[in-house]
């Protein structure tokens, strides 16, 4: 393949044959090339079968992959990062990488994506970082794996963005601005997830999502109008979601939601206990102001529970007593 203006290296690599199989089969093989030298990462990525099932290039492969891309890296330590969009503002056309596995952190800044980006199933061992990045064209990262650290930070999607599936760990999604329908169903955040300023213009969905830590919608400057965000059967284990500064929409689902239990807000230390409170505080208030009862009874009672519990010990009864008595006004 020629090298166009607008490719990198590495963007070179992703597309050396006009074969999705054989660029895969390709780029992967040459991300186990790159790695093995470094024992330790190697043998912790050895862990994922993804990374295990990989077949190491020939030794004529390699050569021959490094001789069409003579400015591809040879070497790499473990804290070296693949670099998709250095020295160049655009990436204009396609770039599929199903399936691709990614051995070292991914880097990408200031660029605009103009064609279809596709990531599904893709596998981000070291994490991905996307700042002040464009993306024109549809986002698809379905069933991916992003391994410890995600951000897409100050990034704005202009059509649609398919996260469903995805597994994060951190997840930095803070002042992303979704210009069109964003699915996150079915995916699960292992660590905490932010979407701290972020703007969506369309409908969110967030159904069945795993969310593992804590959990930020916050908006500094409501600034944007409340659209429709759906949290049908999503589960939030340690922490409820904070909504400080957004508006809800009315027509926000929270049917089915799973709320954390006693056990799991028996360990956090009290500061984390008291955002909880206020949490729950702030979506009782605003369901209530949309009328909509049932949401508002769902987080009132988690309020009392730990309004109850951080209360002082002389008034813990009374917590007790009118949730024994009334399940805290939501029955007689």
């Amino acid at each position: 393949m020629t090298a166009a203006a607008e490719d990198t290296p590495w963007l070179r690599l992703a597309r050396i044959s006009g074969d999705h199989e054989e660029n895969k089969r390709l780029w992967n093989g040459y991300q186990k090339y790159l790695l093995r030298p470094n024992t330790h990462e190697y043998q912790r990525q050895m862990e994922n079968p993804k990374f295990v099932d990989i077949v190491d290039l020939s030794d004529a492969e390699i050569h021959s992959i490094q001789t069409e891309i003579p400015d591809l890296p040879k070497e790499m330590v473990w804290f070296n990062t693949i670099s998709l969009s250095t020295g160049i503002a655009e990436i204009k056309t396609d770039l599929t990488s199903d399936g691709f596995y990614f051995a070292f952190a991914v880097f990408i800044q200031n660029t605009t994506s103009k064609g279809l980006l596709t990531l599904e199933h893709a596998q981000f061992a070291a994490g991905l970082s996307a700042i002040e990045c464009v993306f024109e064209n549809d986002l698809n990262a379905i069933g991916a794996s992003f391994g410890s650290f995600t951000m897409f930070m100050e990034c704005r999607f202009i059509e649609r963005t398919y996260f469903q599936g995805a597994k994060f760990e951190t997840a930095n999604f803070d002042q992303a601005k979704f210009n069109d329908i964003c699915a996150f169903d079915n995916a699960k955040f292992a660590g905490r997830a932010f979407f701290t300023d972020s703007i969506f213009t369309n409908s969110a969905n967030f159904d069945s999502v795993e969310f593992h830590d804590v959990t930020s919608f916050d908006l500094a400057a409501a600034s944007s109008a409340a659209v429709s965000l759906s949290f049908k059967d999503a589960k939030f284990f340690e922490h409820p979601p904070r909504f400080f500064g957004r508006a809800l929409h009315e027509d926000t689902d929270w049917t089915g939601v799973k709320l954390p239990n006693a056990e799991a807000q028996a360990a956090p230390p009290r500061y984390l206990l008291e955002d909880d409170k206020r949490a729950y505080e702030q979506l009782r208030i605003k369901c209530g102001a949309l009328g909509k009862v049932e949401d508002e009874h769902m987080f009132f009672p988690r309020e009392m529970e730990l309004t109850g519990r951080l209360s002082p010990w002389y008034t813990r009864a009374t917590y007790w007593l009118y949730h024994l008595v009334s399940d805290y006004g939501y029955s007689y």
